[in-house]
C-alpha cells in the first residue's frame, strides 16, 4: 500500500520559497488501469512527474529543490493526566495502555511546546495537465522540466481517446479502434522524443512508443532494439504492438 509518513520541506530552486510535500513511507505501483504511454488510471501514487509552480509564478520541479528537513508524522497527543496512569499487572491485564505505552506511542510534551515545533509551511502548488503549454513555453526551463511537461501532454490529449477505447473493447472484443494523432499530438510526440533521444538515454521504450504512435513502426523496432534493461510487461506489449502494426495508446495488465 501506499503510505505518506510525514512531509519533506523543500526550498524551491527559483526564489528560494519554502514548501512541503507529502514523504512516503511505502509506495504501491498498482492501479485500475496501465497504459502503454504511461498513464496510470486510478493509481495510489500520482503521476504528475514532481512538477509544481511556484509562488513567484515559476514551474520547477521537486527534484531541483535543495532538501531542508523532513518532518514525521506526529504522534497524537497524550490525554491530559497521562502522569498518573498506572503501569500495574491488572492494567496489562485489562489491556488497557501503561504509562510506558503513551511514552512510547504518544507526544507527551506540554502543548506550548508542541505548538511551537510545528513548522508551518505551504504545500507545494501541483499543476494541472491543461497548463503544460505554459510551462514547455516558460523561459529557460530545464531538459528536465520540459520532458515532464511533455510527457504530461502527451497522455492528457490521449486522454479522449480512452474512452473511445473502452467502449470498442467493450462491443468488440479484443481488437483496437482506429488511431491518428492531431497535428497537436504529432507535434509534441516529435518534440518529445528529440528531448529523450540523447547519448546514454534510458529512455528507449518510451521513445520507442512515441515513434509507434506516430505510425512509424520500423523505427520503433529499432529504438526498441537498443534498449538493454530487464524485460517487462511494458517492453513485450510494445513489442506485440510493433509487430502487429498498431499505432493506438494500449491498456494492459502490469501484472
Amino acid at each position: 500500500m501506499t503510505s505518506i509518513s510525514g512531509k519533506n520541506v523543500l526550498r524551491t530552486p527559483c526564489c528560494g520559497t519554502f514548501v512541503s510535500t507529502a514523504a512516503y513511507g511505502s509506495i504501491n505501483l498498482m492501479a485500475h488501469e496501465h497504459w502503454t504511454d504511461g498513464r496510470n488510471v486510478g493509481s495510489l501514487m500520482p503521476g504528475d512527474g514532481g512538477l509544481r509552480v511556484c509562488s513567484c509564478g515559476v514551474y520547477y520541479l521537486i527534484g531541483d529543490c535543495e532538501h531542508v528537513m523532513r518532518i514525521p508524522h506526529p504522534k497524537p497527543i497524550a490525554l491530559e493526566g497521562w502522569e498518573s496512569t498506572k503501569s500495574n499487572w491488572w492494567t496489562r491485564l485489562l489491556g488497557k495502555p501503561t504509562k510506558a505505552d503513551i511514552m512510547l506511542h504518544c507526544d507527551t510534551r506540554p502543548p506550548h511546546e508542541i505548538e511551537a515545533e510545528k513548522v508551518k509551511v505551504p504545500e507545494s502548488k501541483h499543476v494541472p495537465d491543461s497548463s503544460m503549454p505554459d510551462v514547455f513555453n516558460q523561459k529557460n526551463a530545464n531538459t528536465s522540466l520540459l520532458i515532464v511537461a511533455r510527457r504530461r501532454y502527451w497522455r492528457f490529449l490521449n486522454d479522449p481517446f480512452r474512452e473511445i477505447y473502452r467502449e470498442h473493447r467493450k462491443l468488440h472484443g479484443e481488437s483496437f479502434p482506429y488511431y491518428s494523432p492531431t497535428d497537436a499530438q504529432a507535434d509534441n510526440m516529435i518534440k518529445l522524443i528529440e528531448l529523450l533521444d540523447r547519448p546514454h538515454s534510458s529512455n528507449w521504450v518510451e521513445i520507442a512508443e512515441l515513434s509507434r504512435e506516430l505510425g512509424d513502426f520500423e523505427t520503433a523496432a529499432s529504438e526498441l532494439s537498443i534498449y538493454k534493461g530487464t524485460c517487462t510487461k511494458l517492453t513485450e506489449v510494445v513489442s506485440r504492438l510493433i509487430d502487429r502494426k498498431i499505432s493506438s495508446p494500449a491498456r494492459f495488465k502490469y501484472y
